[in-house]
């Protein structure tokens, strides 16, 4: 049987979310609330806040995505830029996406599932996972593409060193 998500405002009026689930005795789960820090879990644990809907961590060379500091895909295995063109940290928001993006900027590369989230054309994709990229974050074309279907323009994109 599958779960169901539920949110309520704590006595606080932060938001939480806890898992309901149908017909089957588990014990109850006590969801942070949307201020406090990374999400955790089994092997899940990001180093984002939960206010992130993706996190990116560059010295693990994952990914997570998250609703309300809670994961709900990964951690996946991404490449990131070079010293040479690096994939910068921060705080940034996905401001268009291409499902068949061709880069002008780097030799007609294929792009496919971009979300771009800066000014410079930098954006999550499926790429090859054997190099780094030109300062992108390059995603397995099947993780790629379930990023691209779950996130919307002006979600948070948080990537750390």
């Amino acid at each position: 049987m599958g779960a169901r998500h539920r949110r309520a405002r704590n006595s606080m009026g932060l938001r939480s979310t806890a898992v309901v689930a149908a017909a089957v005795a588990v014990p109850a789960v006590v969801a942070q609330p949307a201020v406090a820090g990374p999400a955790t879990g089994p092997d899940r644990s990001t180093p984002c806040a939960a206010s992130a809907d993706v996190c990116v961590d560059l010295s693990r060379h994952r990914a997570w995505l998250l609703d309300d500091g809670t994961v709900t895909e990964g951690p996946v295995p991404v490449t990131t830029g070079s010293r040479r063109n690096p994939t910068p940290t921060g705080t940034f928001h996905v401001q268009r996406k291409d499902r068949d993006h061709v880069s002008k900027e780097v030799r007609n590369a294929a792009m496919p599932w971009s979300v771009f989230f800066d000014d410079q054309g930098r954006a999550l994709h499926g790429g090859s996972l054997s190099r780094a990229s030109a300062g992108c974050i390059h995603l397995d074309d099947e993780d790629a593409r379930t990023f691209f279907d779950a996130l919307h323009p002006g979600d948070e994109v948080q990537i750390v060193e």
